[in-house]
């Protein structure tokens, strides 16, 4: 009974085994990319910002969503602290601040770094 119920809808089966197969990759790329930016993240920025490193600890949690926007925009790393454009590519400074607002203290999933 099941097999002629596949051989009338063969092809609605098969769009929607595709269409499922194309959701769990889809969802499965946006964990890995939120991944590199946590890794980015802990690579680029805490090796300054760690207990016992030249600037104090950050978190992504330690500003709101506005700030980290403001701070990236007006460049105040640099302003402020030093220049870290050898360090941190434009490409890499932009993946590290979707990652802090993603985690910001008034997003919808705030972070503190080292809790996960």
């Amino acid at each position: 009974m099941i097999s002629i119920f596949f051989k009338k809808h063969w092809v609605i089966c098969k769009i929607s085994c595709l269409c499922g197969l194309m959701l769990l990759f889809m969802l499965n790329n946006i964990s890995i990319q939120s991944a590199d930016k946590k890794s980015l993240f802990k690579n680029k920025c805490c090796s300054c910002h760690k207990n016992g490193g030249e600037a104090m600890a950050i978190s992504p949690s330690i500003n709101a969503i506005k700030q980290w926007k403001r701070f990236f925009k007006k460049n105040k790393h640099k302003r402020k602290y030093k220049d870290i454009s050898a360090i941190v590519s434009k490409e890499e400074s932009d993946e590290i601040l979707s990652y802090l607002i993603l985690h910001a203290a008034d997003s919808k999933k705030p972070q503190a770094f080292g809790l996960r």
